[in-house]
């Protein structure tokens, strides 16, 4: 028996030693569903997971030197996935400890998506000016993508159109990048993550708090060099290789304390989308579940579900969620279920409140009932002389209506008239815009207005 226990519990012991962060291996895609539909559930550990990493990091120290003289540094730290990506590891390491890195410059500053290294050293040269070199690269190495390019991880940067062109140079995302960079050039090799705490150091440089972008293209004839980070108020005058953010120093260390956890389970929570409101959404016994009841309004919630772990380490997903509601939805929203089976009191064409207005058009203008539509309705638009004539009705997010345009020379008579149709989306809703030219022979007063019926 003590054989068999150990056996057993062997691999959970030596799981529980190493050290790992979580991370995403599959988004959660958007979803355009209609009311009643049935609804989605997706298991949070299908999406999201932990990945071993290794017992050191790698740690990229920036030295530079203000314009008032004085001196500064951070550290950056990279925690290196341990087994998930064998090539790209290997690769990194080996610029690591033949000291190609040494003096490497960030030479890519795009606030918000990523910053960029591992392409070029700059060191003062012997005349006092700047000497700019290459990184020497080795030979290009195979693709190995799987986990996503969220926030914090450390990704190789490539050839557009080849997917096994990296070499020497990386990047860190500093915005949610999985939705661009999983899905092209055949995704890009995600192979570690910054720490937590030295991701602020990350933060800095991306808030631009003191340094500046800055198009060195022309200075040094390549066109890499376009957005690259300088101290700020940085001129010709006072330009050294000091100016840039500069790594003196790129080695291995170990592993800091605190920046990984041993525990490979992870603890899940919905950042936004359970407010309330159609779809719902709810996480429960390690599921995420949407719903898409048949009575609703409809509604669109951008949702954002976090996985954490044992200390305190993140990574989330986004995604959109549309629901556009249709007549009979809104109509089981509003009345109850008795009231529902009678066209009389429910039907489009009825008035259930005796506001003046039918129900379809109250449908549109997303009313429930609660609001009279006399003082909440524009009337028909009265234009004198004008060569063209733009209606503009703003909608909920809502389906299943044909839209037209009506001409009446007295307010009476309406006939309609074509026109040309704009929609433009907004966050929970649509503004619809018609536009009439009018014709040299129509008469000069004339009324326009929208009319709406059922597909």
């Amino acid at each position: 028996m003590r054989l068999i226990l150990f056996l057993l519990t062997a691999p959970i012991v030596g799981w529980a030693q190493i050290p790992v962060v979580p991370v995403l291996n599959q988004l959660f895609p958007d979803l355009d569903k209609n009311p009643g539909d049935a609804g989605e559930r997706f298991t949070l550990a299908s999406h999201f997971g932990v990945e071993q990493i290794r017992d050191s990091a790698v740690r990229l120290k920036a030295e530079w030197t203000l314009l008032d003289g004085s001196e500064e540094s951070s550290e950056i730290d990279f925690l290196l996935f341990r087994e998930r990506t064998p090539i790209t590891i290997a690769n990194f390491l080996g610029y690591v400890n033949r000291g190609d890195y040494t003096n490497m410059i960030v030479h890519r500053l795009v606030p918000g998506f990523v910053i960029q290294g591992g392409g070029f050293t700059m060191s003062s040269g012997a005349d006092g000016g700047i000497s700019g070199a290459f990184v020497a690269t080795q030979p290009t190495i195979k693709n190995e993508f799987g986990v996503s390019n969220t926030l914090g991880t450390i990704s190789m940067a490539k050839l557009g159109g080849d997917p096994d062109s990296a070499t020497s140079q990386w990047f860190i995302s500093t915005g949610a990048n999985s939705d661009n960079l999983d899905s092209q050039n055949g995704g890009f090799t995600v192979f570690g993550v910054v720490s937590r705490d030295s991701f602020e150091k990350v933060l800095e440089l991306d808030r631009q708090q003191i340094f500046s972008i800055y198009d060195l293209s022309g200075v040094f004839g390549n066109s890499a060099l376009g957005s690259t980070p300088l101290i700020r108020n940085t001129t010709n005058a006072n330009f050294t290789a000091e100016s840039f953010y500069r790594f003196s120093t790129v080695v291995e260390v170990p592993l800091p304390e605190g920046q990984a956890g041993t525990d490979p389970n992870l603890s899940y929570s919905l950042i936004s989308g359970s407010e309330e409101g159609d779809p719902v959404v709810e996480i429960s016994e390690g599921e995420l579940v949407v719903g898409f009841p048949d009575a609703t309004f409809g509604g669109k919630k951008t949702v954002v579900v976090q996985a954490e772990d044992s200390v305190g380490n993140t990574v989330v997903d986004t995604f959109e969620i549309v629901m556009e509601a249709n007549y009979e939805s809104w109509r089981k929203a509003v009345f109850s279920a008795e009231d529902v089976e009678n066209d009389l009191l429910t039907g489009p064409a009825a008035d259930f409140n005796s506001d003046g207005v039918d129900n379809l058009v109250a449908f549109v203008h997303g009313l429930n009932g609660d609001t009279n539509a006399v003082s909440g309705l524009g009337g028909p638009s009265l234009v004198l002389g004008l060569s063209s004539v733009d209606l503009e009705l703003k909608t909920g997010l809502i389906e299943g209506i044909n839209f037209g345009v009506e001409v009446s020379t007295d307010g009476k008579s309406w006939v309609a008239i074509e026109s040309a149709r704009t929609t433009k989306e907004s966050a929970n809703g649509r503004t619809e815009l018609f536009t009439v030219a009018r014709s040299d022979g129509e008469a000069p007063r004339s009324f326009y207005r929208l009319r709406y019926t059922l597909n």
